[in-house]
């Protein structure tokens, strides 16, 4: 295979600088102490030009024609240290041996820089899938794949598009997302979320963002208000809710065609602050995941805060990639562990790095939406916790119930994973003695897809000021199939105490 030579350039948003080709040494500037060097964005593709200091890929694409297609340009920004740094290009071809490498030094007079590199193509080139890897002081710096094919490049493949600003990317997206108000049957806040407009009035969100709604209310960027949404479309189980709305002429973003992206590529989003400010973030899409009835999640290496569920993932189009949310169900095993009387009636979200694959959603959408109360009637909302002022603590644990014996809790430890031989599992209840009360309670369990599976009978539950109070039930394992559960702790009209909890072979 013939040698490959790299035409090297380090960027920053105002300066190019070019740079041949250096024996690699280490950086002086920075301390290697742990991980450096935080990959910004990086994008493969055909054409790119310099403007206005910053480094714009005209034609991204990752297949390359030979003979027609000459070279594949590769680009990264990286967030480090003030100071010189090292940058090293490495390719590796199809067969995974080593092509070559290139390198330089460069002074970031800011924490933010960048370099790209130039791969120039051949007829001799390998084709076949290839590798670039970048590392910036030793430490591996994101990489980017590309496939090199040998025929003519069809016709029409790709028509060169400049990728919007930061600037531009910012406003469209602001201009699109609503805010999305989950309130109680009080009309009281339970908490807020995101969606985003992709046309004729349809707003995406996220299933758990409207989750135990007894109303929604949204609130667009313009100032609009509106109230109770239609429902159009939903998937629990891969956590995507579509709302229909009268707003047809609302700013929309475009849905990517298919799967567009892959690992390596950046993305952005928008983060809204709980004043609702916005604020563009953006990172690098670092793996993916399809577990079977849950769809294609999008793994990012960033965060959004639990008000930015719902909100739109982005390519460097601007195009709609994926739906912030999609934790997947393990994550609620630790949910609701280690409740106490504290106000839990918001379901708590994973704040980011994951995301629900645009593919999922529907192109074209059902005639006749759905309201709130049809999704409460077909069961498909998850009854809220309401009544946790009763509790002071509890758990789900191995055990049996032991007449005449009282449960300290210094002899309980949670447990939220059981085998499908266990025959019982025991809920324990620390109820909360500030206050005198009588009640009745009972425990109740559901699958994952909020279907109730079994129900206690109710229990009177009489507790004294200052007095220790505690109540345990037992809960048959033994029909149960591999899976993930929830169970519940009613007290008077409403939900108390909640666990979900997996059966494993």
């Amino acid at each position: 295979m013939s040698r490959t030579t790299l035409i090297l350039a380090a960027v920053v948003p105002t300066i190019f600088f070019g740079a041949s080709s250096v024996c690699a040494q280490q950086a002086g500037g920075v301390t290697p102490a742990g991980p450096q060097i935080h990959v910004v964005r990086s994008v493969v593709g055909a054409k790119g030009e310099q403007r206005g200091g910053t480094f714009v890929m005209t034609e991204p694409r990752s297949v390359f024609y030979v003979p027609e297609d000459r070279e594949v340009i590769v680009y990264f920004e990286w967030e480090g240290a003030k100071g010189v740094h090292h940058c090293e290009g490495n390719v590796r071809g199809p067969g995974g041996q080593f092509a070559t490498m290139s390198s330089f030094d460069y002074t970031a007079a800011q924490k933010r820089f960048a370099g790209f590199w130039r791969v120039p193509l051949s007829e001799s080139s390998p084709q076949g899938n290839w590798v670039f890897e970048s590392r910036v002081d030793g430490e591996q710096a994101g990489q980017l794949t590309f496939q090199i094919v040998v025929s003519s490049r069809p016709a029409g493949l790709v028509e060169p598009r400049a990728l919007p600003t930061a600037a531009e990317l910012y406003k469209k997206a602001v201009s699109a997302t609503v805010s999305i108000e989950n309130l109680d049957d009080k009309g009281r806040l339970r908490r807020r979320g995101s969606g985003f407009f992709i046309g004729d009035g349809a707003v995406v969100t996220s299933f758990r963002v409207i989750e135990s709604a007894s109303a929604i209310r949204l609130n667009l960027s313009d100032g609009t208000e509106i109230s109770s949404p239609s429902i159009a479309a939903w998937s629990r189980r891969q956590d995507w809710a579509i709302l229909s709305t009268p707003a047809k002429s609302a700013p929309a973003l475009k849905l990517a065609a298919n799967k567009t992206w892959s690992v390596g590529d950046h993305c952005s989003w928008l983060s809204v602050k709980s004043d609702g400010t916005h604020i563009l973030s953006d990172g690098q899409i670092v793996g993916t995941q399809s577990p079977p009835a849950y769809g294609e999640r999008i793994d990012f290496n960033g965060g959004y805060e639990h008000s930015s569920v719902g909100g739109a993932l982005l390519d460097d189009q601007g195009e709609v990639i994926g739906v912030l949310g999609g934790a997947l169900p393990e994550s609620l095993l630790h949910e609701y562990s280690y409740q106490t009387s504290a106000d839990v009636s918001e379901l708590p979200f994973s704040a980011g790095g994951i995301a629900v694959s645009s593919t999922l959603l529907p192109r074209v959408l059902p005639a006749s939406p759905a309201t709130l109360q049809d999704l409460w009637a077909k069961g498909q909302m998850m009854i809220p916790i309401t009544n946790s002022k009763y509790v002071l603590f509890g758990l789900l644990s191995q055990g049996e119930k032991i007449k005449g014996k009282q449960f300290s809790l210094a002899e309980r430890s949670l447990q939220v994973s059981f085998h499908r031989g266990d025959a019982t599992a025991s809920v324990l209840i620390h109820f909360q003695n500030t206050e005198a009360f009588k009640l009745a309670a009972a425990i109740k369990l559901y699958d994952l897809d909020n279907r109730p599976l079994a129900s206690g009978s109710p229990e009177k539950i009489s507790v004294s000021r200052g007095q220790i109070a505690e109540s345990m039930w037992q809960l048959p394992l033994t029909s149960l199939p591999v899976g993930i559960y929830r169970v519940d702790v009613e007290i008077a009209d409403g939900v108390a105490w909640r666990q979900f909890f997996k059966i494993t072979d």
